[in-house]
Formats: structure tokens, C-alpha cells, sequence
């Protein structure tokens, strides 16, 4: 979505007193905002992912929130056009919601009324909840707590909070069911008797350690660092000894061998000078590739460095192994050999020394954007739709109320056929048509968008069989049916 002009803290204020006197608004968001307060805590809880992505989805969730809970916002639901009583539709709640002209369909609705809430902007929201405390506290206070920059954050809060599409606004409501704050029945949804005890808790000052250094990680953003664990609430509330015993451990596993770990650590070190550098110079690697079988000379521009699959990987732009695409996560221990390069150095390929001439160089925040929007860390590979079947007990004990990615959902039996009509290869959908009808409508169903040929979403869909079943894409669910064959004769061949 496209930021909108900001504006001026002070205008910005005489804006939501006008917002306050608004009679549709008013009634839903007036008296008592501020009874659940949206601290950092909360607003870190509420996140799904990484807060500095997600944090108007997280304020959003909290809005919903007073929209289901507050007794003078319910009454609203019985004044609007859908006359919502207890159990409610999404177009129920979007009726009642929105104004009369509110568009239906699947785009982003423009400003088409100045008295719909999805003209109001985030700030206007807040606004209403902390005025008492103070909107320059809060603001301070979550950008401190959270790990966001103020700059950006202050312009986060000039976008149009509802401003968003039906999917987004379908899929809080898919969210506050898996964090527990509403229940679902069937396609409808019912609020609780009463909101869990962690919503209105006070607030928590300092999610991370006064003297800054969490675990020792130094000034490292929680939510940054480790992705959408929720890490700085973990070891602020259980990262001390308890009566003087360590009551909470983590255990990290790393698959890199002792011999290889001073190696790796030098590479961390070399690229940490480096970074320290304006501007950040191009290196040549010497990498011992997997997938070519042999040492490779690289020059690329590291980006950054992710731990993930249980190593560290360098994040660079420039040449491959393969020499297909710009980009490639390098493993750090399999790096033989790290020399920086100057940018005027014949060795650089043309795309990435133009990209150095146009001041276009890419960034951490391009690839974390890639890797929230399509399942799979070589966020470089070709997006897929993914659709799985979970055998229903399996799926109820281990799958239903986890977080595997943002585009990880679960779609009804019938949603899968129009699905594989609609996407599936054409080679493969009458065959996989035919398989689905063969599965029992009892069964849960999901997709995802994921990097087809990475091989981390391989190995989680491995470790899924024989309980959870590809239906598409067909080239996938084939490689599947191929590895569970080569096992079968492994045990059961002659």
C-alpha cells in the first residue's frame, strides 16, 4: 500500500477531535478507547511475524478488538445495515461497518467518504485510545520498545488504517481466532464471554534489558533478530534466574562442525568491518557449492547474514554458483575465501556495478519483504502456489493454531478445486482433480505461496508425511511420490 502524505502532528490531533464527533465513527471508537491500552506489549503480542512489517496490522487488531469488546461499541453492530447479533459474517461485519457506497470488491478502496472508517488513518485510530497518556509517549514508547525508527513509524501512522483490501481485513479476523481472541464457527465468527487476562495487563515497561544488551546481542532489534518469535517478551519475563535458578533455556541447533566454527566467526568479522565501510565494497568468494560440486569464484555484493537451516548464510547480490539469477545465500562455513574488491574492478558483472552507478543497491528490509511474501528463505526462486491435505486428527494436534508463513491458510474442500482448476499445470489437473475427489471432504486443507525448489520448504513438507499430502503443484507432489518410493525400497525392497 501506498504511504500517504503525513500529517502535521499538531493538525493531526484537531483531525481526530473532528474524528471523535463523527456519529458512525464516534459510536464505535468514542468513550473508554483507551480501557485496552496499546502498549508495545500488547501490540508486540498481537503481531504475527516481524512488528517493523506488521505493525498497522497489529494496531488494526487491536482496534478489532474494541469493536468486539467494548459495550458501547456492540451496540453499534445493531444500528448498522447487517444488524449483527452475536454470531457474524465478514460481509455481515462490513456492512454494519462501513458506509453504504464502501466498495465490495477486491482492490484497495479509495477515499470515496469522508465519513467511512476506511478513510481514517492510523494516527486517528491511536489517537482516540491514548489521548489521556499522550500520543508523543506512546509514539516514543513504541519506537523504543519495538525497535522502530520514528521517521518511519510516524509515517506508518498517516496511512489509512482500513484502507485495506477484503483478504487483509478476512484474514484478522483468521488471526484473532488463532491468538485466541475470537471464536469461529463454521464461515461465522462469535466473540468470547471475556478477553484472556494477558489483553489488559498493565503495561510492561522495557521489553528489552536497561543495561541493552538481550542475551547479548547488543542494540539488535527483538523483533528483527529473531523473525516472528517473539523473543524480547521470552527473555524479558523469563531470561533471569527464578529463586535463583535458571528456569528458561534455548537450544539453537547448528549444524556446523567445531573445526569449521573459527572460520565462520572470521567471516562474521570480515563483513562486520566491511559493512562499517561507505560504501560497503563488492567481495570476491571462493565457495564450496553443493549444488555445482565444486569451489566457485563469486563476486557479489553481501547483503546480509540470516541464520537459518540451522547455519549462517551470507545474502549476496551479484554471481552465483549456478550462474543463473543475481542472487544467493551463501553458506558461511562453506566459504573458502572472502576478498573485498574495489567498485571500479574489471571482475564485477555489469547488472551489479550499474545497480552501484544508479545508488540502487539492494537492502536487508528487500529481502526480508520477499521472504514474508512467498514461504521459503532462497527468496529468490520462482513463487508456487502450494495446496496440502492433513489426515483431520494430525492436523487438529500439531497443525491447527501454528504459524508457518504469512500466506500459510487453510481453504475449504471446495476451494481446492477451483484452485487446481484455476492454477494447477495443465498436464497435471485432471489428475490431481481426480485425486482430490478420492480425499475425504473431513479432511483440513491449506496453501501457501512458497519458493519452489527451496529446500527448507522440502524438508518441512518431508517431515509432514506421511499425515500431510502436496495436491498441487503436480511437479512437486511428484518429486514427493518419487522420495517416498526410493524409502519404500530402502525398507521393503529386495
Amino acid at each position: 500500500m501506498t504511504p500517504e502524505k503525513r500529517l502535521p502532528l499538531s493538525s493531526r490531533r484537531r483531525q481526530s477531535l473532528k474524528l471523535a464527533q463523527s456519529p458512525r465513527l464516534g459510536a464505535v471508537v468514542g468513550a473508554g478507547m483507551g480501557v485496552i491500552y496499546p502498549s508495545p506489549l500488547l501490540l508486540q503480542r498481537l503481531t504475527r511475524g516481524v512488528f517493523c512489517q506488521h505493525g498497522l496490522r497489529s494496531l488494526r487488531l487491536w482496534v478489532w478488538l474494541h469493536l468486539l469488546y467494548r459495550p458501547d461499541c456492540r451496540s453499534f453492530w445493531t444500528r448498522g445495515q447487517g444488524r449483527i447479533s452475536g454470531l457474524f459474517s465478514y460481509a455481515q461485519w462490513r456492512d454494519a461497518f462501513f458506509t453504504p457506497g464502501h466498495p465490495k470488491g477486491e482492490e484497495i478502496p479509495p477515499v470515496h467518504d469522508s465519513r467511512c472508517p476506511c478513510s481514517r488513518t492510523a494516527y486517528d485510530w491511536v489517537a482516540l485510545g491514548v489521548r489521556r497518556e499522550g500520543m508523543a509517549d506512546w509514539i516514543e514508547g513504541v519506537c523504543r520498545e519495538l525497535g522502530v525508527e520514528r521517521e518511519d513509524w510516524e509515517e506508518r501512522l498517516g496511512q489509512r488504517l482500513f484502507g485495506v483490501t477484503r483478504r487483509s481485513l478476512a484474514d484478522d479476523l483468521r488471526l484473532l481466532v488463532e491468538l485466541g481472541l475470537l471464536q469461529r464457527q463454521g464461515h461465522k465468527f462469535m466473540p468470547l464471554e471475556e478477553l484472556p487476562p494477558w489483553v489488559r495487563e498493565p503495561v510492561v515497561k522495557g521489553l528489552r534489558s536497561q543495561e541493552g544488551r538481550l542475551t547479548g546481542m547488543g542494540q539488535g532489534r527483538p523483533e528483527v533478530l529473531f523473525g516472528n518469535l517473539d523473543f524480547g517478551s521470552l527473555a524479558q519475563r523469563y531470561g533471569k534466574p527464578v529463586a535463583g535458578v535458571q528456569r528458561f533455556l534455548v537450544h539453537v541447533d547448528y549444524v556446523v562442525r567445531d573445526r569449521q566454527i573459527d572460520r565462520v566467526e572470521d567471516w562474521q568479522e570480515r563483513l562486520y568491518g566491511l559493512w562499517q565501510q561507505s560504501p560497503v565494497p563488492p567481495v570476491r568468494l571462493l565457495y564450496r557449492s553443493s549444488r555445482v560440486r565444486a569451489s566457485v569464484a563469486c563476486v557479489v555484493y553481501p547483503v546480509c547474514c540470516y541464520y537459518m537451516r540451522r547455519s549462517i548464510y551470507l545474502c549476496g547480490f551479484g554471481q552465483t554458483p549456478t550462474r543463473q539469477g543475481q542472487w544467493y545465500n551463501f553458506r558461511l562455513d562453506h566459504i573458502e575465501e572472502l576478498e573485498a574488491l574495489s567498485w571500479e574492478s574489471e571482475e564485477l558483472p555489469f547488472f551489479l556495478h550499474q545497480r552501484y552507478q544508479q545508488q540502487s543497491l539492494p537492502l536487508p528490509d528487500d529481502i526480508r519483504t520477499e521472504m514474508e511474501s512467498v514461504w521459503g528463505f532462497d527468496f529468490y526462486l520462482p513463487p508456487r502456489l502450494l495446496i496440502l491435505r492433513f489426515e483431520r486428527q494430525f492436523h487438529d494436534g500439531y497443525i491447527a493454531g501454528t504459524f508457518r508463513h504469512e500466506t500459510f491458510e487453510q481453504i475449504s474442500y471446495e476451494t481446492v478445486e477451483r484452485q487446481i482448476q484455476q492454477l494447477a499445470e495443465p498436464d497435471y489437473r485432471e489428475q490431481l482433480l481426480k485425486v482430490w475427489r478420492s480425499r475425504s471432504p473431513e479432511d483440513a486443507y491449506y496453501q501457501a505461496l512458497y519458493r519452489h525448489g527451496d529446500i527448507n520448504v522440502q524438508m518441512r513438507l518431508r517431515a509432514w508425511r506421511p499425515l500431510g499430502e502436496v495436491l498441487c503443484p503436480g511437479v512437486l507432489r511428484d518429486e514427493m511420490a518419487q522420495e517416498v518410493k526410493q524409502e519404500h525400497d530402502w525398507y521393503f525392497g529386495e
